[in-house]
């Protein structure tokens, strides 16, 4: 056999499991159960009724008006409305025990993967202070444990800003506090808070703005907003790769690209990435850490400002643009 013909099997045994997959899904296969069992039991029922002429004839004596073809096709129907009504009531109990499954997977993997993430950098500060602690280390090498420690602190402080958000009842409501904010003189400073890490990636970023609008905004909501958003470019590209980041007007807002070289989206991903607890799950992604609230707590501070903000990818691989839009009417260009 050749390598085309073995290929071809392999992509035709690919697309028949599909297929079967999609053939035995748990409500397909509960519905299918539902309708089997129902006919069996008529078909049951039939054959008993038939086969004892004796029920059927002392019935007949009691109520003969029972057995006129009407009636008999009024309680069929009946009969077939009530199997239809608690076949749709045991549906319902199903999807709901399907829905709170799938929500306390994602939960647990919420749990699982905080705890992850809240381990790393703080295994990573132990082992800068105990290096410190009983090893000689010359002044610059304690420099620069003490920038690491602060930059791993930094990334403490913002997964743990970002839970406390989303265990509030309801994001949207929570109060602004605003200030006059340079949003490209903002964003610069932003941007060299993560120097460390874009040099540990070996990554570049690249500025460009087309003003520097002051707008009324609320300063540490808007940088935790930018820094999941940078914070994500950095974790799902590859090393030596490019961040730009675009500062522009477009219409009735200004607008912020943060366009990566990172792993992309999927189309079926694009419409739940702003979910709470969402994360997507492919090989690229598995070994990667995340709890899957930032971009859903960037969604809730940009709304309260009344504005957007939304992504595109060309597709897997294919690297993603992020785009915030804030209102011209918070501020005035200068």
């Amino acid at each position: 056999m050749g390598e085309n013909e073995t290929c071809f099997l392999q992509i035709g045994g690919a697309i028949l499991m599909n297929r079967l997959r999609a053939l035995f899904h748990p409500i397909i296969v509960f519905i299918g159960v539902q309708i089997a069992w129902i006919v069996l039991m008529a078909v049951w029922i039939n054959w008993y009724l038939e086969n004892n002429l004796s029920i059927k004839e002392l019935a007949q004596k009691i109520r003969p008006d029972l057995f006129t073809a009407e009636v008999e096709w009024l309680i069929l129907f009946e009969g077939c409305f009530l199997m239809l009504l608690i076949l749709s009531g045991v549906y319902v109990i199903f999807v709901y025990w399907n829905k709170q499954n799938r929500l306390n997977q994602m939960q647990s993997n919420f749990v699982a993967s905080v705890s992850h993430e809240l381990k790393s950098p703080l295994a990573s500060i132990q082992l800068y202070l105990e290096t410190l602690k009983y090893q000689n280390v010359s002044k610059e090498e304690s420099k620069d444990f003490v920038e690491m420690m602060l930059s791993d602190t930094v990334r403490l402080s913002g997964l743990i800003e970002n839970i406390l958000q989303s265990s509030k009842a309801d994001p949207k409501s929570m109060e602004l506090q605003t200030s006059k904010v340079d949003l490209a003189k903002f964003l610069s400073e932003i941007v060299k808070d993560h120097k460390r890490q874009f040099e540990e990636k070996k990554c570049e970023v690249k500025l460009q703005f087309e003003a520097s609008p002051v707008l009324n905004l609320d300063k540490k909501a808007l940088q935790m907003v930018f820094n999941n958003l940078i914070g994500n470019a950095l974790r799902y590209s590859p090393a030596e790769s490019i961040l730009q980041i675009t500062l522009h007007r477009a219409g009735r807002f200004w607008e912020i690209d943060f366009a990566d070289q990172g792993i992309g989206f999927e189309k079926k991903d694009l419409k739940k990435i702003f979910k709470k607890f969402y994360r997507v799950q492919n090989e690229d992604t598995q070994n990667i850490e995340g709890a899957g609230l930032g971009l859903f707590i960037s969604r809730e501070i940009i709304k309260n400002h009344k504005g957007k903000i939304k992504v595109m990818s060309p597709g897997r691989g294919k690297g993603a643009v992020f785009t915030v839009s804030l209102p011209v009417s918070r501020g005035l260009a200068v």
